[in-house]
């Protein structure tokens, strides 16, 4: 972990990666939030980890389906409107303040406002799901050609693997 805390599109990909097909469970936070508070005191965010509560579980829940749903958009167009609904429903509202933009509505929308001001300024293209099966994380693609396709370097290894091994059967060696 870095010295600065992760950023609210950096908590919005946490908040998708407490669904980890490779974990057992899977879902990190299917019936209390301890892992979530957890990770967000492991990244920086201890104030906010210690104001969630059980009862926000069924938001949380909701609030990832959201964003899952806009990372896994390949259209910008589409992205923006399950993104404006989302913040309106969430009674998300911007304000300009000395030091730039902040959102009321919690952390719902905080996280949709940062997953949205992505959106606008750079597309849906750098936001990813993991290409290495059956791994479904999210990341944010962040690389200067722009070409992530794994969550992470384990992933990346084993589809790597994979296809090596599918190579030397092809070529019976």
């Amino acid at each position: 972990m870095s010295d600065e805390p992760l950023s609210d599109l950096g908590l919005a990909v946490l908040l998708l990666n407490s669904v980890d097909l490779l974990e057992d469970p899977a879902d990190r936070m299917a019936s209390d939030p301890v892992w979530w508070r957890r990770a967000l005191g492991r990244h920086g965010h201890a104030d906010l980890a210690r104001t969630q509560r059980n009862a926000d579980l069924p938001m949380l829940h909701a609030l990832r389906a959201t964003i899952r749903t806009v990372f896994e958009c390949d259209d910008a167009e589409d992205a923006r409107r399950v993104l404006n609904l989302a913040l309106l429903y969430a009674d998300a509202v911007v304000q300009v303040e000395p030091d730039g933009l902040a959102v009321s509505g919690g952390l719902r929308g905080r996280l949709l406002f940062a997953v949205a001001e992505h959106v606008a300024t750079h597309g849906v293209a750098r936001l990813g799901i993991c290409a290495s099966d059956p791994c479904r994380c999210a990341y944010v693609d962040t690389t200067r050609a722009g070409t992530r396709r794994y969550c992470c370097t384990l992933c990346n290894d084993r589809a790597a693997a994979r296809a090596y091994r599918r190579r030397k059967g092809e070529t019976g060696s």
